[in-house]
């Protein structure tokens, strides 16, 4: 695929994150498929339940609480339950539980860390959580609860905090999540977001440099969707290029991290051309890939392994078992 160069140092920039990756990842990318896409005749078995149905109390810039609507719903300790069960049931590999905040950016985890224990105690499904914002205590309890990863937005420009996360305390907030989270031993998967400040590039350097502080393993980038009903309705998303060429200076600044690129992703032509630079700036997992996406890592040579689960798990590997 022909990509015109907006950025002139981008075909350096790639050639140098792909070395790194390769000599400190190795060559194979991982294909994750969560929820119920399919890719590939294989449909994914890792979806998304919401505690607090399509309420969101912080009301961001880019949602608005919209993505919660698109998910199954469980607002009582006993409907998740039914949720893990029927999950566990039907030979799903996990689940990620996520939901609306409160104006502090905080999720209702107090009432459901009895059932989130019992889950892990009782079945063996991957959980996974979208945090909030979490003090040190909270934190703990949901280790305790046994659960596997706390995914975090991770916001490197307190205007952006501010302005469209809604965050008073801009990325001091974020930061005391990481903290907390890190202190309680609980593996965190950062997520940056970028285009988050209305298309912008604002913040998403600092959020790298952000992440160099914590002990991590993986760290996943994904690129603002424009909503509509939201304030960023008729946002352009940033050029493809530009995405690229932070995928590569993120993986070069995180060398010995792996490298995602997350599902939320803008479809069509744009997801078609960032995926074939995606795997040139030397990603390690790639969500809900494109076509071209896998006929370019094809092309470099790469190993491609299937995980049916979210991109978050790396390469973890999903026991056989009797359904």
């Amino acid at each position: 695929m022909h990509i015109p160069q907006l950025i002139p140092e981008l075909p350096d920039l790639l050639a140098k994150a792909w070395d790194i990756s390769r000599a400190h990842c190795g060559n194979t990318l991982t294909v994750h498929i969560p929820g119920m896409f399919v890719v590939n005749g294989r449909r994914g078995g890792f979806r998304a339940v919401s505690i607090t149905g399509s309420r969101c109390d912080l009301d961001c810039e880019h949602c608005r609480g919209l993505l919660l609507r698109t998910m199954p719903h469980a607002q009582t300790p006993e409907e998740l339950l039914q949720f893990g069960w029927d999950a566990w049931k039907r030979g799903d590999h996990g689940m990620l539980v996520t939901g609306g905040c409160d104006r502090e950016g905080k999720l209702p985890w107090s009432s459901f860390l009895p059932v989130l224990r019992r889950l892990k105690q009782e079945t063996a499904l991957k959980i996974t959580i979208h945090a909030g914002q979490l003090d040190l205590p909270a934190a703990r309890k949901l280790k305790e609860a046994g659960i596997d990863q706390a995914l975090v937005d991770v916001i490197g420009d307190d205007e952006t905090a501010r302005e469209v996360y809604h965050l008073k305390q801009g990325t001091a907030t974020v930061r005391k999540t990481m903290d907390a989270l890190s202190q309680a031993g609980l593996e965190i998967i950062p997520h940056v977001l970028f285009g988050l400040h209305y298309g912008r590039e604002l913040g998403e350097t600092a959020a790298v440099d952000m992440l160099k502080q914590y002990p991590l393993s993986q760290y996943v980038v994904v690129v603002l969707m424009p909503a509509r009903e939201t304030p960023m309705a008729d946002v352009s998303p940033p050029a493809p290029e530009r995405v690229a060429a932070f995928l590569a200076r993120a993986r070069i600044e995180l060398p010995h991290l792996r490298a995602s690129l997350g599902c939320a992703r803008p479809r069509g032509f744009y997801r078609r051309t960032l995926d074939v630079l995606a795997v040139r700036a030397g990603v390690n997992s790639l969500a809900l890939p494109s076509d071209q996406g896998l006929e370019e890592a094809e092309r470099m040579g790469l190993s491609v392994v299937f995980r049916e689960t979210c991109c978050s798990l790396g390469l973890w590997t999903p026991q056989t078992r009797s359904q």
